[in-house]
């Protein structure tokens, strides 16, 4: 019996035992220990991270060195063209410098060949051709700017073909005083081409008669012309603008 008791003892000693090894085990782990100075009742600044915005794409630049390069050729180029255009057309050479160019002369009845001879050996007599088809033009012009006043006009038929007959008597006469020029010029050719000695005696021969009866024939012709030239647009001045307006003149 006694022994029986004592074996009960020491049972209930092994599960007091085991119940404050499973209390130490449950219990709370303990709290870090604290630093020195800090306050007590503050909580810790909490951290805050800062996003960064991504930067906003680069802008194209409009001009840059390669367009600014560009742009300096074309205009360079511009630049260049209308000098050279200005030079060969519309500026006047020195007569040393002189190199025939075909232009159109409707109204003298020249063949080109006879045109490029009077230019090398009657150079004031070519200019006189080239004044003489310039008259003319302008006397085409006037007759048919009446014309075009007689048709819209009908009841004032007298003072439009009064106007109209005195501009048609001009240019008639004009036109057979030229005709008078044209044979020699023409009868010279043919000998220069046959005998280039007798040619070139010719040509000292009739130069100055050819050209004062030229020259004298354009001015009766411009006396009457003048007054249309006065109601005629002026050129404007410098390079840039007299050359653009010659350009439109002579090709628009």
């Amino acid at each position: 019996m006694l022994g029986f008791g004592k074996k009960k003892n020491k049972d209930a000693a092994k599960d007091a035992a085991k119940k404050d090894d499973g209390k130490k085990a449950t219990a709370a782990p303990p709290e870090p220990p604290k630093k020195k100075g800090a306050k007590k009742g503050k909580p810790q600044d909490e951290v805050v991270e800062v996003v960064k915005e991504a930067p906003p794409p680069a802008k194209k630049k409009l001009i840059t060195k390669k367009r600014i390069f560009i742009l300096l050729l074309i205009l360079g180029a511009v630049g260049m063209s209308s000098f050279v255009v200005y030079s060969l057309y519309f500026t006047e050479k020195s007569p040393e410098n002189k190199v025939y160019q075909t232009i159109e002369l409707s109204h003298v009845k020249l063949p080109e060949e006879m045109l490029k001879f009077s230019f090398n050996h009657f150079p004031d007599l070519y200019m006189a051709l080239v004044n003489f088809n310039a008259e003319v033009t302008l006397f085409d012009k006037e007759i048919a700017r009446i014309e075009a006043i007689a048709k819209q006009y009908p009841e004032q038929l007298k003072i439009t073909d009064t106007e109209k007959k005195v501009l048609e008597k001009g240019k008639a006469t004009l036109i057979k005083e030229f005709l008078k020029v044209e044979k020699p010029i023409r009868e010279t050719y043919v000998l220069f081409q046959v005998n280039e000695a007798q040619g070139i005696a010719q040509v000292k021969e009739k130069e100055k008669e050819l050209t004062d009866m030229a020259n004298t024939a354009l001015k009766t012709a411009q006396e009457q012309t003048k007054e249309i030239k006065a109601r005629a647009p002026k050129v404007p001045e410098g390079i840039f603008p007299g050359t653009l307006y010659k350009l439109k003149k002579k090709f628009l």
